[in-house]
């Protein structure tokens, strides 16, 4: 049987763990950097990353996002021209920009809030949605943000 202290200091640790996983969650999401780009440096790796974001993507769609936690970043402010010209060989294999169209598809259909679609707010921050190379999902205190990569 386990004594009152190792189960407090199990759950202080849980608590912990929990609590730095979301502060790191929320640091990244408010000042993105190239980690948070899903590995595009093959085509390999690039078919698997965007398998896991069209998931990530189809999930939202059961959830309500303020309109407020979808940011949009732009390839060129957190990468540098060669890490720019290796993403872009990756991309123009056609059988990953087909899964990217794919992506691009399902983002711009996904309702957010009340009937507001993730295209929408693209549109209204002069972002076309075949602009969009890649999404990533955080999950900050329970609450859904999303970062949009475009070119």
């Amino acid at each position: 049987m386990k004594s009152i202290k190792s189960r407090v200091l199990s759950g202080v640790a849980a608590a912990l763990v929990a609590l730095s996983m979301s502060t790191a969650a929320l640091a990244s999401y408010q000042t993105p950097t190239k980690s948070d780009l899903p590995d595009y440096s093959n085509v390999a790796a690039g078919l698997v990353a965007v398998a896991a974001q069209l998931t990530d993507v189809l999930d939202l769609n059961d959830e309500v996002i303020d309109i407020d936690s979808i940011k949009i970043v732009y390839l060129d402010d957190i990468l540098n021209d060669a890490e720019i010209d290796v993403v872009d060989d990756t991309l123009n294999n056609l059988i990953l920009n087909l899964q990217i169209l794919n992506l691009q598809n399902v983002l711009k259909d996904v309702d957010v809030a009340n009937g507001i679609k993730i295209g929408d707010v693209l549109s209204n921050n002069d972002v076309d949605v075949s602009d969009v190379v890649a999404v990533k999902v955080f999950d900050v205190d329970g609450v859904k943000k999303l970062l949009v990569f475009c070119k």
